[in-house]
């Protein structure tokens, strides 16, 4: 069976038990499990779990999700391929039967892979939502800021490729190490990055393979931090293009601005969108939706999913952020 690292960032919630269990009930699949707790010491929701981890590792406390993973990847067998689940997400027992194949084809065409795939969502403490998400999965050869960014769906049918469904080479995910300066969209850097180096290809798979945890307890991508979305955004003016740009935005810095009611980041923002492209009307829409508390938008979002997923409607996905 191939060899498949799996790096789990934690913090000792108690979620990193389910995480773990996932990981190593994989099917088709030999997993080494490297669990790094961002932490001075290991706590004792990881230490009760001794029998099912392979490695464990301290970064000594505060040094968050990007610099826990590239811990992580030093830890992992040289040769293996390379999965990242974070510690309030968990996998289907399928996950890695489904992924591993489709990785393994794409580097026989020559390219150096990754591997998404969609996922089941929940919110926390509660069952998984039976639409799976997102609604279209990316197009080959599309650059992952315009599969993300571009127009993007209303809602929980939303384009992703989420942290806890990626796989990859080890010789990929040493190359291309997270970048541990950023608190915010580490997941979208990375992957923005790793596409730009030679022969990269990204896919995702069509099916499910992961229950992704909405509205975690703590979650950093839960506040209206325009300041730091833009920050990051800046990098990246005038590589992507500038609708994509326009619509990235308009759909998160625009709407955090609008959410903590900062004129200064209205302002700003808006002087960005004018420097290059009219945003689409989804992110226009999206922008508005600043002017509503995002936990009233998650709630209508996971109420409609369950609606549209009865058995008398015909199955719908959408997705938030």
């Amino acid at each position: 069976m191939p060899n498949v690292s799996v790096v789990i960032p934690t913090t000792g919630r108690p979620s990193i038990a389910d995480a773990v269990l996932s990981a190593r009930s994989q099917q088709g699949a030999s997993v080494h499990i490297v669990v790094v707790c961002d932490t001075p010491e290991v706590p004792q929701t990881v230490r009760d779990l001794g029998q099912h981890i392979d490695r464990v590792v301290c970064t000594g406390g505060g040094r968050r999700g990007s610099y826990a993973r590239n811990l992580g990847v030093t830890h992992a067998i040289p040769g293996s391929h390379v999965a990242f689940l974070d510690d309030d997400d968990t996998w289907l027992p399928t996950k890695l039967a489904a992924q591993v194949p489709a990785l393994e084809r794409v580097a026989a065409a020559g390219f150096r892979p990754v591997v998404s795939s969609r996922i089941l969502q929940r919110k926390d403490g509660a069952e998984p939502l039976p639409a799976p998400a997102p609604a279209e999965v990316i197009p080959d050869g599309m650059l992952p800021e315009d599969y993300l960014f571009r127009r993007r769906h209303l809602g929980i049918g939303r384009q992703s490729l989420p942290t806890s469904t990626l796989l990859t080479t080890y010789e990929l995910a040493t190359e291309c190490r997270w970048d541990e300066t950023l608190p915010r969209h580490q997941d979208w850097d990375w992957l923005v990055r790793v596409a730009r180096l030679p022969r990269v290809k990204i896919v995702q798979v069509e099916e499910a393979t992961a229950v992704y945890t909405v509205g975690s307890p703590g979650s950093i991508s839960a506040g209206a931090d325009w300041r730091t979305s833009w920050h990051w955004a800046q990098r990246w003016e005038g590589v992507w293009a500038p609708g994509t740009f326009s619509d990235f935005i308009a759909a998160q810095t625009l709407r955090y601005a609008l959410q903590a009611r900062d004129r200064e980041g209205v302002r700003e923002m808006v002087r960005a969108i004018r420097r290059n492209s009219p945003p689409s009307a989804r992110n226009a829409v999206l922008a508005a939706l600043g002017l509503v508390p995002r936990s009233t938008l998650e709630r209508v979002a996971m109420r409609k999913s369950k609606a549209s997923s009865s058995p008398t409607r015909p199955l719908e996905t959408e997705r938030p952020h």
